[in-house]
């Protein structure tokens, strides 16, 4: 089985967001990601949290799924993080969504 993982960290606004938020109070964090593509199994999955709390402030995780080397669909979050997309295409992904 290949199994691609990937950890790091990266300084981020972020604020927690729903359809219904008019203005949304960003604040200065180091957020970690974990990122893991089973090449074999075509799919992943993602995970995203505040260093300073754990996650206990901020936190998200969710599925990818694969078609080859193409990612096709995701669940978890309304729309991936710009941060997410680029590991995904650093371990050799393409993007179709």
């Amino acid at each position: 089985m290949k199994t691609l993982e990937k950890q790091f960290k990266k300084t981020r606004y972020v604020g927690l967001e729903s359809s219904m938020t008019p203005h949304i109070d960003r604040e200065k964090k180091v957020m970690v990601y974990n990122i893991g593509w089973n090449k074999d199994e075509e799919r992943g999955w993602f995970e995203m949290y505040d260093e300073e709390s754990s996650g206990e402030d901020y936190y998200a995780e969710g599925g990818l799924w694969f078609d080859g080397n193409t990612l096709v669909d995701y669940d978890g979050v309304f729309s991936l993080s710009d941060d997410v997309v680029k590991c995904i295409k650093s371990m050799g992904g393409k993007i179709d969504i």
